[in-house]
Parts: C-alpha cells; sequence; structure tokens
C-alpha cells in the first residue's frame, strides 16, 4: 500500500516540473518490466491526466519515457468542449500526441467525425485523419467524408482532401479540397468542386457556400447549369432561396435547348422567373441553319413567355451580323415561339446590296432563316448604283419575301414612289442612260444576284425616263434618302463597333 501511494505521488510532483504523466486511478496498479523498464501496468477503470487532457481507458502501459500504449473504451477529454474516443491509443506524453485506432469517434459540441484512424496533437488542438473519414454536422445536417482530414478544435474548422464528399437532404458537394467551419457551416473549396442543388448543378475550382443561409460565392471557371442552361464565369454569386445568380468577367450563357450562347462582362441570373440579363461587351451567338447570328447590345435580356419558350430582348446599340442579313436599331425583341423578330427605334437592314429603312420592322424566321420582312410606315429600300446614285423605292408599307435567306422580291405599297436608273451593258462595260421616276399605289421589285432585275408598276403608275444628264436633281434623290452603310456590320468583330 505505502509502495503504491508513493507511485501514485511521485509522478504528481513532477507534473508542475516535468509535466509527466499523473496517474489518477486504476483498479490494479503493477511495474512490468518485460513490457519496458520501468513500466507500470495499470488494469480496470484507468484514469490519466496530462496538460489539463483527461484519459480514460480499460487497461494501461505507462513507461519511463511518458509514453502510453492503452486499450478499451479510450477516451480523451479536453476541455468542456472536445471528447475523443477509440479502441488503442499510443501517446507520447512529451510530445502531447495521441494516435489512435479502431472506432474512432471525435466530437465536439457541434458536429462528430468517425474515422478508423485518427492522430491528435493535444498542444496544438489538431486532429488528422489518412485513412477516410466522415463528418456530421448536428446543426445544419450535413455529413462529410473524405480520404484525407485534419480538425483544429480552437478554430472549429475541418479541413478536408481527396474525394470529399458533403451530402445533406438538399444539396450535394463534390470537392477535390474542401475547408467547413462547424459554427457557422460554412464550406470553402480549393480545387475542382460540384455542387447539386436540387435541378440545378455549380461547378467551379474556389469558392465558398454558406450552407445554413444557402449563399455561395465561386470563382475560377464558375459555372451555373440549369435545364438545359448554363451560367458561367470568372466569378459568380448565388444565393439559393432567392433563386438570384450573378456572374463577373468572361460571363457566358449557353441555352442547349434553343441552340444559343449569351456572352459579356456581367450577368444576373433570376431562377424562380427563368430570367437573365447580360451587359458589358454583351453578344449573342445563334445558330441557323447551318448559319450563325451574331448579335451585339448594350443590354441582353432573356426570359420565358407564357408557354415556356425563350424571349430575347437586346436594348441600345443593337447590331447584328449573319451572312445573308444585317442591321443595327435601338431594341431588338425576338419571340421564339412566333419565330418573329422585331426591331425598333430607326431600324436599317441590309440583305445583298440593298438596304431597308422603316419603323418599326418585323422579320419573321422559317426553319432558322429569315423568311419575311415588314415595314408598318415609312418604308425606303436603296441600294448604291455609283458613288453618287442610289436606286430607291418608298412608301407607306414594305413586305420583303426572301427564299435561302436572301430578299428575292419586294412589295411596297401606299403613296410609292421609286428611283430606277437603266443600265447598258456593252461587252464588259455598264453606263448608266437613265432615270426612271415613278409614282404609283403599290410597286414591285424582284431581286437576281444581288441586284435589282425589274420592277413592276400596279394601279396605275405615273412614270417619267429622263436621260441622266438631263434628270432634275429632286428627282433623283426621293425625300427620306439616307445611305447608312457606314453603320453596316460587315463581319462578326463589326458589331461591336
Amino acid at each position: 500500500m505505502v509502495l503504491l501511494l508513493l507511485a501514485g505521488q511521485l509522478p504528481a510532483q513532477d507534473t508542475a516540473t516535468t509535466g509527466n504523466v499523473r496517474i489518477l486511478n486504476a483498479d490494479a496498479w503493477t511495474f512490468d518490466d518485460d513490457y519496458a523498464p520501468g513500466t507500470q501496468r495499470l488494469v480496470g477503470n484507468v484514469r490519466l491526466e496530462h496538460g489539463g487532457a483527461i484519459m480514460h481507458c480499460d487497461s494501461a502501459w505507462l513507461k519511463e519515457d511518458q509514453t502510453i500504449d492503452a486499450y478499451g473504451h479510450i477516451d480523451i477529454r479536453q476541455g468542456d468542449t472536445l471528447r475523443v474516443q477509440g479502441d488503442r491509443l499510443a501517446y507520447r506524453g512529451r510530445q502531447r500526441v495521441a494516435e489512435l485506432t479502431g472506432n474512432v469517434l471525435l466530437r465536439d459540441p457541434g458536429s462528430e467525425l468517425t474515422t478508423e484512424h485518427l492522430i491528435y496533437d493535444l498542444r496544438g488542438k489538431r486532429a488528422t485523419y489518412t485513412g477516410g473519414g466522415t463528418i456530421v454536422d448536428r446543426h445544419g445536417g450535413d455529413t462529410l467524408r473524405s480520404e484525407l482530414g485534419t480538425y483544429l478544435s480552437d478554430q472549429r474548422l475541418f479541413i478536408f482532401s481527396r474525394d470529399v464528399r458533403l451530402d445533406h437532404p438538399d444539396r450535394q458537394i463534390r470537392s477535390d479540397t474542401l475547408h467547413y467551419a462547424t459554427t457557422t457551416g460554412e464550406a470553402r473549396f480549393l480545387g475542382p468542386t460540384e455542387i447539386v442543388l436540387d435541378s440545378t448543378r455549380i461547378l467551379c475550382r474556389r469558392g465558398r457556400y454558406d450552407t445554413r443561409n444557402e449563399v455561395a460565392d465561386f470563382s475560377r471557371y464558375a459555372r451555373i447549369l440549369r435545364r438545359g442552361q448554363e451560367l458561367g464565369g470568372d466569378s459568380l454569386h448565388y444565393a439559393r432561396r432567392t433563386g438570384v445568380g450573378e456572374a463577373w468577367g468572361n460571363v457566358s450563357v449557353t441555352d442547349t435547348v434553343n441552340d444559343l450562347s449569351v456572352h459579356g462582362e456581367h450577368g444576373r441570373f433570376l431562377e424562380l422567373a427563368d430570367s437573365l440579363f447580360i451587359t458589358g461587351r454583351a453578344e449573342l451567338i445563334m445558330a441557323m441553319e447551318g448559319d450563325t447570328l451574331f448579335l451585339h447590345a448594350d443590354t441582353l435580356f432573356a426570359l420565358p413567355d407564357s408557354g415556356n419558350a425563350r424571349i430575347i430582348l437586346a436594348r441600345r446599340g443593337v447590331r447584328f451580323h449573319k451572312s445573308d442579313l444585317q442591321g443595327v436599331c435601338d431594341t431588338l425583341l425576338y419571340l421564339q415561339a412566333d419565330s418573329l423578330i422585331h426591331l425598333r427605334g430607326d431600324p436599317y437592314v441590309w440583305s445583298g446590296t440593298d438596304q431597308i429603312s422603316g419603323r418599326p420592322m418585323r422579320i419573321t424566321l422559317r426553319n432558322g432563316q429569315a423568311h419575311r420582312l415588314f415595314v408598318e410606315r415609312d418604308a425606303f429600300v436603296v441600294s448604291q448604283v455609283d458613288s453618287v446614285l442610289f436606286d430607291q423605292v418608298a412608301g407607306r408599307e414594305l413586305t420583303g419575301f426572301f427564299l435561302d435567306g436572301k430578299i428575292r422580291r419586294i412589295l411596297v405599297e401606299g403613296n410609292s414612289r421609286t428611283v430606277y436608273h437603266a443600265i447598258e451593258e456593252k461587252g464588259d462595260e455598264r453606263s448608266i442612260i437613265g432615270v426612271n421616276r415613278a409614282d404609283c399605289s403599290r410597286i414591285e421589285v424582284t431581286i437576281a444576284e444581288d441586284e435589282v432585275h425589274s420592277v413592276a408598276f400596279r394601279d396605275r403608275p405615273d412614270a417619267v425616263m429622263y436621260p441622266l444628264e438631263k434628270a432634275p436633281p429632286e428627282e433623283v434623290r426621293l425625300p427620306g434618302l439616307h445611305w447608312n452603310a457606314s453603320a453596316r456590320p460587315t463581319d462578326r468583330a463589326s458589331i461591336f463597333r
């Protein structure tokens, strides 16, 4: 009894000066030199204390170098907040590092970590596993799994890597590296990451997600994918509860269902309304039967109609280019359900050598190509004959008929007027021999190979043919003539001019 009491007291006296392990309790206590010289064998209800941490187990060997081998119902408690359990323990007292194996469980007030192998640094309050582990967040309901993990108990922060998975009934996250704070429920990603929220997928390479408030910020090639649409950018903000997503820098929206994409510098996506807008060098790209339409405006909007077809609205400085059709206007509206394009605000359209103006305009599409062009008032068609002369047709209303994407016939109605130059060809030479000036209620122009082929006057025409040199100046230029060729987008790059 005296020897046992002395053995229990001596380590206690050394604790303050040398930091030795202190024995608080053991049902049986002997010395086992066969295990290692100076080893104390502790069996039954063993309790040990070191540096403020209390360790429980069924049995243990305490060596002179302050290392411990313990077995059965290992339970380490540090302060009032942290508890670590396992089947076996190897403890290095001088380094204050505990290695636990077999059914390891680490608990703090908000979470539980389970693994088969854990190294816990009591001094640094740092736990690490390398053979796979699972975290359950009792507050948020998240379950996290990874191959490698570290827990910083002072910060309540988990650091996961290699095949990281966060599962919740409302979301799933897959990442290469993830930091998770149990106090706030915030997850930070470092590496390729995928987040699945119902029918919405989010991809990024860096960012954060507040799992409790459901607010996220992403960077490094961030993308939101939903119902055949993809919103991407250099950085992206998404609030799930409001369904609002914003993107900045190299923003792109791809609609695989309607085979179109939109690009710009800033985008805003309204998930609940299924709509978005793009600004900053905004560009719409739409595939159209073997051709592509490129369109630029200050702001591009996309929203659904009552039947969930798409409506595209382009505002301010609209310019578009297609191989056989180009145009400019202030506002453009595309109704996918009706295959109809509305142009408003001083619109101009070019097809071949013809420039068409008036307000407002409508273009109907068929099989992805222009089918009909309608001008409701102040219709004007002009094509350049030479540097100063122009063929012109003007009237109240205009209907243009397309074939294979090009205007083949134009019908002008209501107070129609025309200026048409007669051309004489001799060999390879062409010369202008006269000017045909006519007024008529209806004028029909046919076009072949991008040139006027014929002009037909309907309903009592009033026409005069002038020799070129004798044509009155006021008869050569109709009121309202404005040759606007400098505004014509000649290729994709020029829509930004």
